[in-house]
């Protein structure tokens, strides 16, 4: 945004904070209020929560709040019953550019997050809350078969129907290529990738229907990586429907502006509530059009879903916007057809001292709106640039900035405690799903090896020293993931063995499955864990038999 354009939308912020300081009868005013959460018990004043991931409600009284933490907080989710906040979990937690949350049901829901160490990377894992607990963590080596790539949007359409959207990227065999997916069908998560490689900013069940926004590159502000398109574009396709696996491009084009490229937009949020879905963005900061370290100059852009196609609302009739701002977020309003959006600058994005700007965007009929822009705060220091939003109820809505400071938009009339008790706890534990075994297809003459980390053992009898060049180890691709405190692995036997799991601690076993026969084929395991006596180490025993 220019200093113009910053100044204007502070005079425009200052005369409706004025506006809004009279309340009408009978109601307080509605205003935006700053609302952070209490301290830790030995810091003495409010403090900025960090970078937040994504900020998304149930309902009125009960909410979440992804954030990156900093030398105060810990990293982790916070939740609100309604009168507070706290954190609920200091697991799960992931930087503030890809963590991201999607509810699965009242007391269920999943986040993007990090892997459990000693794996590590932005947005290459997933979290299963339910009932108070992580009950499920998935990751992959970076050398998998199938790897996780990064991820950055996710939703879902109850606990068996999960949508988690990511770069452009292609498999380790480089046999599937496109934006990588995954979807979670209830029972296992599948990767899927998307035919046109665009990487995917977020994901939205709306209706019935799957929608995805996309960047124009194959990642955030990736101006040099050509994307993959199993079909040309020439004008990007920046809005994807999802049918089973079968992704479609949906019609919508942004509208053709004086100096604008035909690859100068990209899309940065979508958000639906009821009949009322929006898709917001502004210039491309990635793709060939994009300047070096900037984004395309152009009008942010708000689309809104008329009927059965997104329509683009002309700006032009509110104050003017800057050259680089673009709506970074969207919240849609629930009961009516407007919807909330972050103005963010390019120059000022995840600026920690800045201003955040919100507009209220209200569409005025076929192809028009008008948008109502405040700065938060109206007075005084920066908190910020504006990061996520949401509006539970119509006249309830969030805002986090980059820095880590809560602004809630409220008459100040107090919602009812939610008194689940999922909510009301704090999660530190999170099963180490970075404890996968895996058998490589070339074993030592010994067949036994050691994995680490955590080490692994293979206890396998030898065979004969005249065969063991010829046969192919008993066990080969293993893989495994938690659920909750239970270990399932799967395997592929290569001929008939007797095969236990075994999980020690300070060298004593402390869990163990009973030994099975198996034949040839895919196999599986389970081994139940306890929290007290959680293994550092695993084994495989295996025998070969007649």
């Amino acid at each position: 945004m220019t200093r113009r354009a910053t100044l204007a939308l502070a005079s425009v912020a200052a005369a409706l904070a004025v506006a809004a300081s009279a309340p009408p009868a009978g109601a307080d005013a509605l205003i935006w209020r700053l609302e952070q959460p209490p301290p830790p018990e030995d810091v003495p004043f409010k403090v900025p929560l960090g970078a937040p991931g994504d900020l998304s409600f149930w309902a009125p009284n009960r909410g979440l709040l992804s954030v990156e933490g900093n030398g105060t907080i810990r990293r982790g989710l916070y939740s609100w019953n309604g009168q507070s906040w706290h954190q609920l979990a200091t697991v799960c937690g992931g930087p503030g550019d890809t963590a991201r949350i999607a509810w699965a049901g009242p007391d269920e829901f999943w986040v993007i997050s990090e892997p459990s160490r000693p794996r590590s990377g932005s947005g290459l894992a997933l979290c299963r809350f339910k009932d108070g607990q992580v009950v499920g963590s998935w990751s992959t080596r970076v050398d998998d078969a199938d790897p996780f790539r990064q991820m950055r949007s996710a939703t879902c359409d109850g606990a068996n129907d999960c949508w988690f959207g990511g770069v452009g990227s292609q498999d380790a065999l480089g046999e599937r290529v496109g934006a990588f997916h995954l979807h979670w069908n209830g029972s296992t998560l599948e990767t899927v990738y998307g035919p046109q490689g665009r990487a995917v900013s977020d994901m939205e069940f709306h209706a019935g229907k799957l929608y995805e926004s996309t960047y124009v590159g194959k990642a955030p502000e990736d101006r040099t990586d050509p994307v993959d398109l199993a079909e040309d574009e020439p004008v990007p396709r920046l809005i994807h429907t999802i049918a089973g696996h079968a992704f479609a491009n949906d019609p919508f084009l942004p509208a053709s502006l004086p100096g604008v490229p035909d690859e100068g937009t990209e899309l940065l949020a979508l958000d639906g509530e009821a009949g009322n879905l929006w898709a917001v963005g502004g210039g491309a900061a990635s793709g060939p059009a994009a300047p070096p370290e900037g984004a395309v100059a152009r009008p942010p852009l708000a689309a809104h879903l008329v009927g059965p196609a997104f329509e683009e609302l002309d700006l032009s009739a509110t104050p003017p916007f800057g050259p680089t701002d673009r709506f970074g977020d969207v919240a849609a309003l629930p009961g009516t057809e407007e919807a909330m959006a972050t103005v963010v600058p390019f120059g000022e994005r995840r600026s920690a001292n800045g201003k955040a700007f919100v507009a209220r965007i209200a569409p005025t009929g076929p192809g028009a709106a008008t948008a109502t822009v405040t700065a938060l705060p109206a007075a005084g220091a920066g908190r910020g640039s504006a990061a996520r939003i949401a509006c539970p109820a119509p006249t309830d809505c969030w805002l986090a900035t980059w820095a880590g400071w809560l602004f809630h938009y409220s008459d100040g009339t107090p919602e009812a405690v939610d008194t689940d008790p999922h909510f009301e706890g704090t999660i530190d534990f999170r099963p180490n799903e970075a404890a996968e075994q895996f058998i490589p297809d070339a074993l030592p003459e010994d067949d036994s090896q050691l994995f680490a980390p955590p080490p692994v053992e293979l206890e396998q009898a030898t065979e004969s020293k005249t065969h063991v060049k010829h046969l192919p180890p008993l066990l080969r691709n293993v893989d495994s993931h938690l659920e909750g405190l239970r270990l399932v692995v799967t395997f592929t036997v290569t001929r008939r063995a007797r095969v236990q799991l075994i999980g020690k601690r300070d060298g004593k076993t402390v869990a163990r499955t009973p030994q099975r026969v198996f034949g040839p084929g895919r196999r599986q395991l389970s081994l139940q864990l306890r929290r007290d006596r959680y293994p550092t180490r695993l084994a495989f025993r295996i025998k070969a038999v007649k």
